[in-house]
């Protein structure tokens, strides 16, 4: 293998030569990056106008720079693409993939012949030259699926764990057949008396926001939703003002964007009750975000009225899954037809990266084993709510 230079590499895999670019320059990578996203099955994370937004708004702003690279074969053909960042922990550089935080599903682009194909040392000397390009200590990559579409992901060959949370997933087709196999009849019943009820209280209104302002209106509701389900919890906002201006940017992008975010509500005389907005990429309906505001109407189940509404929406649009993202919830188990199994990667670049992935898989375990035990998760769930209700005390 020839040593980077100016960030560009060759080396031989099983899958044969591969001439490597590493860059920090997301412009740069776009026609490569958009090549590839059209033709292997992806999610909106694997995205560039979502790999572009997430630069300028988040990365940029904190001193931060994102890390890309683009394997190309023999041919001049886009082979794979990967879509890192980097962050500092405890004075170490720590590669992971980018928005790691804010997607359901992480991975690298491979087209699925070529990815078939390498082997454990490839994916690895593949890891070891990015790790050194950005000098980075351990590669902590979360939350990757075996598999997406008929693409193997080759990060499952290296040293791996199981993720502590799952995907969840409802396969798509005839919608009045999908809802009465999920639902007896006693439970669509309770809907439609329940969804009677709001609709006696006042003017009831699902929909998907169209005009700029209706989006910002939309995505504000979310905002202040969940800040005060964050608060009430005693978690931590992920959505600071950076996260915020990216979203912003997701919403505001052309149609025809597989990045686009689609802002989904159900509002009674104009108040929004409940958010479920997601992208659409492959025909897959991704949800990302979803709120539930705190009023007396929340007896009448508003999210799950606007679940039912959505679904049935993506069926009639003919898309192939309803992803409902990451971590087990009670919506999840009554609509998810599919399940996927998730994996992390805690890799040492360096020798003094095991102080941080050893402590890594360890808390992933941790956390996998409360999550994995009903009576454990429901013990965490009271004690957090409990810090919760301090904190908001001591704030009023």
């Amino acid at each position: 293998m020839k040593a980077a230079e100016n960030g560009e590499l060759s080396f031989q895999t099983a899958a044969g030569p591969i001439s490597m670019r590493l860059s920090s320059d997301i412009r740069s990578a776009e026609p490569s990056w958009r090549e590839i996203q059209e033709t292997v099955v992806c999610t909106s994370g694997q995205t560039f106008d979502w790999a572009l937004a997430w630069s300028e708004h988040v990365l940029l702003p904190e001193g931060r720079k994102p890390l890309v690279a683009v394997g190309y074969g023999q041919s001049g053909q886009v082979e794979f693409l990967l879509p890192f960042e980097t962050k500092t922990v405890a004075g170490l550089t720590v590669l992971t993939w980018l928005s790691q935080d804010h997607t359901n599903y992480l991975f690298g682009l491979f087209r699925p012949d070529f990815a078939n194909l390498l082997t454990k040392p490839d994916v690895s000397r593949v890891l070891n030259e990015v790790g050194r390009w950005v000098d980075a200590s351990v590669a902590a990559l979360e939350a990757q699926p075996f598999s997406w579409g008929d693409t193997a992901n080759p990060f499952a060959l290296l040293s791996h764990q199981a993720a502590p949370n799952s995907g969840y997933a409802v396969e798509l087709g005839d919608y009045d057949a999908l809802y009465h196999s999920r639902f007896k009849k006693r439970a669509r019943q309770g809907l439609l008396r329940k969804e009677r009820r709001l609709r006696e209280a006042g003017a009831l209104k699902y929909g998907w926001a169209k005009s700029a302002a209706e989006k910002r209106d939309v995505l504000e509701a979310f905002f202040t939703q969940k800040a005060s389900q964050f608060a009430a919890m005693g978690v931590t906002d992920v959505f600071t003002p950076a996260a915020r201006a990216f979203y912003t940017k997701l919403a505001l992008l052309p149609e025809e964007s597989p990045s686009r975010l689609h802002l989904g509500f159900v509002a009674l005389d104009d108040e929004i009750l409940a958010t479920f907005s997601g992208t659409v990429t492959h025909g897959r309906m991704n949800i990302l975000l979803s709120s539930l505001a705190e009023t007396p109407f929340q007896r009448q189940s508003p999210g799950a009225q606007l679940l039912r509404y959505e679904i049935e929406d993506a069926c009639r649009a003919g898309l192939a899954y309803f992803d409902l993202g990451v971590g087990a919830a009670r919506h999840k188990s009554e609509w998810s037809t599919v399940t996927y199994s998730l994996f992390d990667n805690f890799v040492p670049l360096k020798p003094q990266g095991l102080a941080l992935s050893v402590p890594y898989a360890v808390k992933g375990m941790i956390k996998r084993s409360i999550k994995s035990s009903p009576r454990l998760w429901a013990l965490a769930q009271k004690v957090r709510r409990s810090f919760g209700r301090g904190a908001v005390e001591r704030a009023s």
